[in-house]
């Protein structure tokens, strides 16, 4: 797990308003991404994970746009 990626995202997710426990998730995910691999070789789960992080994320950009 590459842990300088994950805290990154963990911090950029997090800040962004991303549930905490979705955000460490993602994270965890994003850190072991492998580019060699079809899909950074991520499994469903990882991806519904990641899917559920981006929602939540762009959720919130549009509430600090509007408001």
């Amino acid at each position: 797990m590459n842990e300088s990626l994950y805290q990154a995202s963990l911090k950029v997710l997090t800040e962004a308003g991303v549930n905490k426990n979705v955000a460490v998730q993602a994270s965890e995910v994003v850190a072991k991404d492998n580019p060699g691999l079809p899909n950074l070789g991520r499994t469903s789960l990882d991806q519904q994970v990641i899917d559920e992080a981006m929602f939540q994320y762009h959720s919130q950009q549009v509430v600090k746009h509007e408001g």
